[in-house]
């Protein structure tokens, strides 16, 4: 059967695979009624006989391989070549014939706009927007023949082959349809999106538009007006007009041009109120007759009628945002974005929250009368420790402790009303030891720990004050109690427990085993959390000790608790070194190194796997990911790790071959060298000076007077404690690598049975709704109604994603007393919407001006170039094989203490952390200049 050359342009042969993605939607639109300019396809048939009778398609996938140029990819001549291949071949006479008889089928040989449409454009998640050509006003049949091979040759243009490359799509599969229209002089056209593309709200609609043809909206070389409409009303709510500045227009009989609009036209609306509503409304039918997926439309006004010119899914369209969200207040707490909002910063699984945040109140220090009241627990303290709001981790802090504490530790002091002084004395200095059986009662040691901080500030304003003085300058020299019970009892008690389920294969377990490991290890987790909280308290009160003390006795001197904590070994180092070597290896190795720079990372351990010279860097890799892959990104066990879902550090190892980046034992000796010139100078400072303001405190009023003295010791005591916490945070979430098989295995079962959707799913269940129905039978009892509830909590938790969390409840008040005295919260503070100096956390010293790279998640972690400031939201243990590239660092979220302070200062990068909105305020490939030293980050240029 002969294949027609071109197809006309209400084609019910509208496979994208006859036709491509823009030809397929024109032909739909054309069927169902709209007003679209007159046209044909030639389809991907015709392509492919080209292509085939002219003996192309080896030379083209021959010559579609990136060159490699200063450590990069680069398609360029690939490009040219091809391009020339397309040139140097005619089209037949029948083709030619085809297309002549075609174009003068348009009354009166109009000028027509010759566009590609490839089989892998215009999808939901791949718009390949921009990546082939469009050639506007062409006119006569040989022309629209010229442009058709151009059309075609596009389909290898150095952007859309990059593009296919980073996203997977196999060179062989892709082919090209032309659509050949009819081009109408537009009076004002532009893009309207049915759906809100910035914030995802399915009530908003955004049109923007401008003077003369279409493509200096869509191409971006203009200002547009644009107008936010309701849906509903398809009113405007609100109107920004762009400058609109130029316009394009035809160019005689070939081509377009750009041209000054008239300084009238310019602060003119381009579309009126009625011209806006009946856009609004012609823009909804379209998206109705695309099933209701919201659209990207291409319109025109021609004659004072609209016309639809294409249209598209919205790409990556986020969700629908909740709709008058609020933050209701906890009575007699205030909730303080800390800790939590570092290693939970998403709203939280149903399953983590309920099991994780119970597991965290389900301890033996509690009283025997205390009950599970959710997230809002409050513990023998009346604290809350964590709180949800909205799926949020909260940290909370309870102002009045009540009247539960207050009988609690009358029960203490009575039970030690007799405590002699020498039991005083063991007691605070000779706590209990660790034995094997100690590790199993990790709780009680811990209320240990705080019934003798209890007792030491029972008699610090006492007669035994002496003991008081005695003990801190005996700590002076040693290690925190948190830190050395963390390496005696807590650490050996945790790792124990994990031990006891490695030995459970998922897939042969029974559904009660598999439930009862889920339970036992967040459980294990939940409690090695307080420990957490020991070892973060210890480091944060030394660090902050030791930085208060060099602002208030030596101010001048530029002095900081993070210079004399920087350039320590830990494991994010270690990290760095494993991973630097991996690159090496790669880059030392001609095939690994091209293999590795042309394929996209989402298929390199697959690659690598399948290369005859791969063996070694894949045992090496595994060998990484069993040491280092159980980082985190978030705590909640709903996010797999690194071991588990390798693709952020393929990415990362990817721009490591491309860019070694610094010398990591050169610049661990650079900043070790200037730690100890710090050093030097403090201490020559310091040793002819004492300290000339009294101090309430026994210890420093009785032992402190010397200047050096107080510095040596809290020097001495922060570079105990502080490394410690890095360390200690590094196991955190290490039960996950073994819960998650069991909790997916048991999703898996419930899949089978009709139970749920996906095995993930199990993630948006609760523990009790878990045991209810292993207790039924996973087979013998389907539960289909779980379907439902699972894919809604999901849904909940994907649009509370996107909400705004308030940096502390109550919200207002807060935030204007915040704004008001300068005063901050421990991990983020206020900054105006439209800072140009943005306010937050010195944490790290130093100034560095440099070049953003803004990266939101793990999912954007291929935008990190090298040499420049690292802006995040946040970042988690599993951040920091970014840091290497990083010349310093911007957070939202964090502290003195938080991951990314210590971070940075292990690698000597300025740093300043917890601005609250600066991934808002900031943008990608800005300027920005980051003061660690003052806290103070400045966006040296606007764009």
């Amino acid at each position: 059967m002969t294949v027609s050359f071109t197809l006309p342009l209400d084609t019910l042969d509208n496979h994208i695979e006859n036709i491509g993605g823009k030809g397929r939607s024109l032909s739909r639109l054309i069927n169902a009624g709209f007003d679209v300019p007159g046209g044909f396809h030639i389809p991907i048939s015709a392509y492919r006989g080209f292509v085939a009778r002219h003996q192309l398609q080896d030379r083209i996938l021959e010559l579609a391989r990136p060159a490699f140029r200063e450590g990069g990819l680069s398609f360029e001549e690939a490009a040219t070549s091809i391009s020339t291949l397309f040139s140097e071949h005619e089209l037949s006479a029948e083709e030619l014939a085809a297309i002549r008889a075609a174009c003068e089928a348009f009354p009166g040989d109009p000028p027509v706009a010759v566009r590609s449409s490839a089989n892998a454009e215009d999808l939901p998640d791949l718009s390949f927007a921009g990546q082939q050509e469009t050639y506007l006003n062409v006119s006569g049949a040989a022309k629209v023949a010229e442009a058709v091979k151009k059309c075609w040759a596009s389909l290898w243009t150095a952007q859309a082959m990059n593009y296919r490359q980073e996203m997977g799509i196999d060179h062989v599969a892709v082919a090209m349809a032309v659509v050949v229209q009819q081009m109408v002089p537009s009076e004002v056209s532009g893009i309207a999106f049915t759906a809100n593309p910035v914030n995802g709200n399915r009530s908003e609609m955004i049109i923007n538009s401008s003077f003369g043809l279409g493509e200096a909206v869509v191409s971006g070389q203009v200002s547009p007006d644009t107008y936010v409409v309701d849906r509903e009303s398809l009113a405007a709510i609100e109107t920004t007009l762009g400058d609109k500045a130029k316009q394009i227009v035809a160019d005689g009989a070939q081509g377009v041009r750009m041209m000054d609009v008239s300084g009238e036209q310019r602060v003119a609306a381009s579309l009126s109120a009625e011209s806006l509503r009946e856009l609004a409304d012609l823009a909804l039918r379209v998206e109705q007759t695309f099933d209701g997926v919201p659209q990207d439309i291409e319109w025109a006004l021609v004659g004072g009628r609209f016309r639809v010119l294409q249209a598209r899914p919205i790409t990556n369209l986020p969700d629908d945002p909740l709709k008058d969200v609020e933050w209701p207040e906890i009575t007699g707490a205030q909730l303080y974005k800390r800790m939590a909002s570092e290693v939970m910063p998403e709203p939280l699984s149903p399953l983590f929250e309920d099991l994780y945040l119970k597991g965290l109140y389900d301890t033996q220090t509690w009283p025997k009368d205390w009950q599970w009241r959710g997230s809002n627990t409050r513990n023998y303290l009346s604290n809350f420790i964590i709180a949800t709001v909205n799926g949020y981790a909260f940290q909370a802090i309870y102002i009045d402790q009540g009247e539960e504490s207050r009988v609690h530790w009358a029960r203490v002091r009575q039970e030690r009303g007799t405590l002699a002084w020498h039991a005083a004395i063991k007691a605070v200095f000779f706590p209990p030891r660790a034995s094997k059986a100690a590790t199993e009662k990790v709780d009680v040691n811990n209320a240990n720990a705080a019934g003798r901080m209890m007792l030491l500030m029972e008699i610090r304003d006492s007669p035994m004050r002496w003991v008081w003085v005695l003990y801190h300058w005996w700590r002076a020299f040693a290690k925190a109690d948190a830190v050395t019970r963390w390496q005696r009892v807590d650490l050996p008690s945790y790792l124990a427990k994990l031990d006891r389920w490695r030995g459970l294969q998922p897939a042969g377990a029974s559904d009660e085993a598999l439930l009862e490991g889920v339970r036992a290890l967040t459980l294990a987790e939940a409690r090695y959390w307080h420990v957490l909280r020991g070892i973060i308290g210890a480091a944060k009160a030394s660090d902050q000790a030791l930085q208060n003390f060099l602002k208030q006795n030596a101010p001048g001197l530029g002095l900081s608790s993070g210079i004399f904590l920087s350039g320590f070994h830990s494991r994010t180092l270690e990290a760095e070194a494993e991973m630097c070597a991996i690159a090496a290896t790669i880059r030392n190795r001609r095939p690994l190194y091209e293999l590795t720079l042309t394929t996209p990372a989402k298929k390199l351990l697959e690659a690598l796997r399948a290369h005859p010279d791969g063996t070694e860097v894949v045992g090496a890799i595994n060998d990484y990911l069993n040491e280092y892959g159980k980082q985190l990104f978030n705590l909640d066990f709903v996010e797999p790790a690194l071991i588990e879902e390798p693709l952020p550090f393929l990415t990362n190892l990817r721009a490591m071959v491309r860019h070694a980046g610094s010398d990591l034992g050169a610049r661990q000796k650079q900043v070790a060298r200037k730690r100890r010139d710090k050093w030097f100078q403090a201490f020559r400072f310091f040793a002819t000076r004492r300290l000339e303001t009294a101090s309430s405190s026994p210890y420093e009023a009785t032992v402190s007077r010397s200047a050096l003295l107080e510095f040596l010791r809290l020097y001495r005591t922060a570079k105990i404690n502080y490394p410690t916490r890095e360390e200690a945070i590094f196991y955190m979430g290490a039960a996950w690598s073994l819960l998650r098989p069991f909790a997916l295995e048991l999703g898996r079962r419930m899949a089978d049975a009709g139970s749920l959707a996906t095995a993930g799913d199990v993630f948006y269940l609760t523990g009790d709704e878990l045991e209810q129905v292993v207790s039924a039978g996973i087979k013998d009892r389907p539960m289909p109604e779980l379907i439902r509830l699972a894919e809604s909590r999901r849904a909940l938790r994907q649009q509370r994603k996107r909400m705004q969390q308030p940096a502390a409840i109550p919200g207002e008040n807060k935030l204007a007393w915040l704004k008001g005295g300068g005063k901050s919260f421990d991990t983020i503070k206020v900054n105006e919407d439209n800072a140009g100096v943005i306010s937050g956390f010195a944490v790290s010293p130093g100034t560095v001006t440099g070049t953003v790279s803004l990266v939101m998640s793990p999912e954007e972690f291929d935008r990190m170039q090298p040499d420049t400031i690292l802006v995040c939201p946040l970042t988690t243990p599993a951040w920091t094989q970014l840091f290497p590239y990083a010349t310093g660092l911007v957070t939202d979220i964090g502290s003195i203490t938080a991951h990314g302070s210590i971070v940075a200062r292990e690698y000597g990068i300025p740093a300043v952390l917890g601005t609250g909105n600066g991934t808002r305020l900031i943008k990608h490939g800005q300027t920005i200049t980051v003061d660690g030293d003052n806290g103070i980050v400045t966006i040296v240029e606007d764009e």
